[in-house]
């Protein structure tokens, strides 16, 4: 069963890993916010490592669900960070310090939880996709890997956030495969009833109906990958499977997603 977007950000439980890939902060900020205030009305705390820009705009759609920073912060249920500050802190020549790592996010933990046997917390991260846009996706993924790891060790969820174009070639052949393999919830768009629309529109005009029908089947029973929607799943497969096709399906899923709903 294909896990809902909707129960990560609400429900989300200890070791719980989604990614949301955006193009507008502002979608980015509806998630973080729904995910933080569902922690904090189940006393869960909350902890934000973020640009500034996205760090104001963050408080902004926090406080529009009545939970002001300040209140938060006071009420021992938010700390928040600096992403570039922190992941400068965390990064060697080879890489992603491990210990630095550990040391860096169990004091901010320490911080809201009290300990590793506390209630759980919700963290939201983006220094994942700073080091992709830096030109580092190979360390991104190893953080990601890390960031597994320590959730065996502490009780948090976790959120992050890509912003990559969805619709690019390179995209789907290269940074989602590494992006979906590392989190137990993926959202490749704002919209994704709209995107799944879009998807198989784009399949069936340039596959036609029947090879576009076949592609699914080979799909369902190829990937298997419940945590990952299946109009992404089958972005990725055929950018794997069908290399000279996948650029005219993800050029036509990105028209179709782009048209106004009729």
């Amino acid at each position: 069963m294909r896990q809902c977007w909707g129960d990560f950000l609400k429900g989300a439980g200890a070791e719980s890993h989604g990614v949301q890939v955006y193009e507008e902060a502002a979608d980015l900020a509806d998630s973080v916010a729904s995910f933080l205030a569902a922690g904090f009305e189940r006393n869960q705390p909350g902890v934000i490592v973020a640009t500034p820009e996205h760090m104001s705009l963050f408080a902004d759609r926090l406080g529009s669900r009545g939970w002001e920073f300040d209140r938060a912060e006071s009420a021992g249920l938010l700390v928040t960070a600096d992403a570039a500050e922190t992941l400068a802190t965390i990064v060697g020549r080879n890489g992603i310090e491990r210990a630095r790592f550990e040391s860096s996010v169990t004091d901010m933990l320490n911080r809201v939880q009290g300990g590793p046997d506390a209630r759980p917390a919700r963290v939201f991260g983006e220094m994942v996709d700073l080091l992709c846009r830096s030109g580092r996706p190979r360390v991104a993924d190893e953080l990601e890997r890390l960031w597994n790891a320590l959730a065996l060790k502490r009780r948090f969820s976790l959120l992050c956030g890509y912003r990559l174009d969805i619709f690019d070639p390179q995209a789907q052949a290269e940074a989602m495969p590494d992006i979906c393999r590392e989190h137990s919830h993926v959202l490749p768009a704002r919209n994704y009833p709209r995107f799944a629309r879009a998807v198989d529109s784009a399949l069936r005009e340039v596959l036609g109906p029947n090879h576009a029908a076949t592609v699914y089947v080979l799909v369902s029973r190829e990937l298997g990958h419940d945590h990952v929607p299946l109009a992404q799943s089958i972005l990725m497969w055929v950018s794997d499977n069908l290399p000279t096709q996948s650029t005219q399906i993800l050029a036509s899923a990105r028209t179709h997603y782009a048209r106004p709903a009729a």
